[in-house]
């Protein structure tokens, strides 16, 4: 499903550069560049021209795909990636480790800090000044690109310079999830924090559940932050999304909330709300980065 999240936005980032005249540079691609020693560990990074012909500080954007943290891959962002090169930016989508890599949130974190590391240094050693990061990911990529940005905004090898969340697990505590949650769901849970979770002990266990979702995270100081949800996901409540914009506004943290009323967990059927996401995206770029 989230992969045609992707897959719509990458049409409509061709189409608004395009309305805007963007002078298209050439992108320079380096495939399964490796951030650690282990399989997974690697991510696909483009330059918006040769490194030579890039002067002064840029920004950059990392992808995290989603796939329940146990599927997907950095490819889904490629189209992505190259379009925000074109535009100027740095980009990467990466791997992680996932549930089949006996990888929990934390060793997900883990990783999405060593890529950044990895960024800076080999930006660095081809001449380019990498200046912020703005992470971006749909699902469970959503979910760790918002516990990071919110967990991470003080000690990220990059600042970051804001996080988007499309349709992100936010609060596995949310009571929509299901008073009493099914198999599947506490089964994620439990590989997601590295605890066996069950209906019985699960109230023992809301410590671990809190630091794995990014809604016990927020606080003042953490990045702006872009919401997307839709009415009708049957994956991801509603409300996870209603319950973060409203813990935000509390905070006072800049935020935007974009709600999808005829669509799912794909955000598939409100082009208009779609067309208003890159109009946000292309604002926090602008102001933040």
């Amino acid at each position: 499903m989230w992969q045609r999240i992707v897959a719509f936005f990458t049409t409509l980032i061709t189409l608004i550069l395009s309305w805007f005249g963007i002078n298209l540079g050439k992108v320079q691609t380096y495939r399964n560049v490796a951030y650690g020693t282990a399989a997974r560990q690697v991510m696909d990074v483009y330059y918006p021209d040769k490194p030579e012909n890039i002067e002064g500080a840029v920004d950059a954007m990392l992808f995290i795909h989603g796939g329940a943290w146990s599927s997907g891959d950095k490819s889904v962002y490629a189209s992505y990636c190259k379009k925000v090169a074109e535009n100027g930016y740095v980009a990467a989508t990466m791997n992680y480790r996932m549930f089949q890599q006996n990888a929990t949130f934390v060793e997900m974190l883990e990783d999405i800090n060593l890529a950044i590391t990895k960024l800076k240094e080999k930006a660095e050693a081809d001449g380019i000044e990498i200046d912020k990061i703005a992470l971006m990911g749909a699902s469970a990529g959503g979910h760790l690109s918002l516990l990071y940005a919110y967990t991470h905004y003080e000690t990220s090898p990059l600042p970051i310079a804001f996080v988007v969340g499309q349709v992100a697990p936010v609060d596995f505590l949310d009571p929509n999830f299901g008073e009493t949650l099914g198999e599947h769901q506490l089964s994620l849970i439990s590989y997601l924090t590295g605890v066996q979770i069950i209906n019985e002990n699960f109230s023992e266990n809301e410590d671990i559940i809190k630091a794995a979702s990014p809604y016990y995270h927020v606080t003042p100081d953490v990045p702006p932050t872009i919401l997307c949800y839709g009415f009708k996901d049957t994956l991801v409540p509603y409300s996870n999304g209603v319950n973060l914009d409203a813990k935000l506004t509390e905070m006072g943290v800049e935020h935007t909330f974009l709600t999808y009323p005829n669509s799912g967990h794909g955000l598939e059927n409100d082009k208009d709300v779609s067309e208003r996401f890159l109009e946000v995206l292309m604002e926090y770029a602008a102001r933040f980065c």
